[in-house]
């Protein structure tokens, strides 16, 4: 099967040479585009295997803002492509676990290391994941079953739920979490509000895009919007509000993990028929 990749430059010139390069080494090229937000657009419709991304983009965002949207909503492997190594930059990068990092200029034979490794690597940690996700979904079925076949009281059992989930959330992933702070070289007690918030909401991201729900941030002045666009739990959830619990769980939980003065709150619910779930974090 031959794969697809998208080419992310805005520098014209640049972008086709690239674009020509990619198809003499046998691969589909299913657009160039010139923007982080054309990125985005494009990466939904042509659902590449790959994408090559270059940081420093015009318009309001550039490519470490985009390549975190995409990886968010369809999970697309991004290699970065830039003439910058800047530590600022790179630091950012970080987060978002590209799959590989080029220094302009490149070799032709870096790039073409870099798609094969990035390409094989992402099919089987895809592979990883569906079965983790697998797992995850019938151990969640079976405890949300268990509980609502013994449960009186719909109120009582949603309370004791809730802090049944959040325990058992806290006890298998707050120390996973912690070690990625680690390794990023990260520490709650010394760095900044941003670099901890952007840290966590790649983290909180990455885990629902893992199994298997679109998501992304979005700001406006000093709220962040963190929505939901599936779930898998519709067709239970529709009929009884306890599926809900999870993801409520998860992110009101793992947001105290960081230390931020603020609160979550729940605004809308794909279970009431919206388009989405949408939590506010103040």
């Amino acid at each position: 099967m031959i794969a697809k990749i998208l080419v992310v430059e805005d520098e014209k010139i640049l972008a086709m040479g690239l674009k020509r390069k990619l198809e003499i080494m046998g691969y589909t090229v299913t657009g160039t585009a010139s923007s982080g937000q054309e990125a985005v657009e494009m990466a939904g419709d042509g659902q590449p295997d790959l994408i090559l991304m270059d940081i420093v983009l015009k318009g309001d965002m550039d490519g470490i803002d985009a390549a975190q949207q995409i990886i968010s909503l369809y999970n697309i492997p991004v290699i970065y492509i830039t003439a910058y190594a800047d530590e600022k930059i790179l630091e950012r990068a970080m987060v978002t676990e590209p799959y590989g990092y080029l220094i302009k200029p490149f070799k032709e034979t870096e790039l073409k290391a870099n798609i094969k490794m990035a390409l094989y690597k992402h099919k089987a940690e895809s592979k990883r994941k569906e079965s983790i996700k697998k797992r995850l979904m019938d151990d969640y079925n079976q405890f949300i079953f268990k509980s609502i076949n013994e449960s009186i009281d719909e109120t009582e059992i949603k309370e004791t739920l809730s802090m049944a989930f959040e325990k058992s959330f806290e006890e298998k992933m707050q120390t996973k979490f912690y070690k990625e702070l680690e390794n990023k070289g990260i520490d709650l007690s010394t760095d900044d509000e941003y670099v901890l918030f952007e840290t966590y909401a790649f983290w909180i991201s990455k885990l629902f895009t893992d199994l298997g729900i679109k998501n992304k941030f979005i700001t406006d002045n000093e709220k962040y919007y963190f929505q939901l666009f599936n779930c898998p739990w519709i067709s239970h959830s529709v009929k009884n509000p306890l599926f809900c619990i999870n993801c409520n769980a998860m992110i009101s939980c793992s947001f105290k993990w960081i230390n931020l003065k603020g609160e979550i709150n729940k605004t809308s619910t794909i279970a009431n028929h919206s388009s989405k779930c949408t939590f506010i974090i103040h």
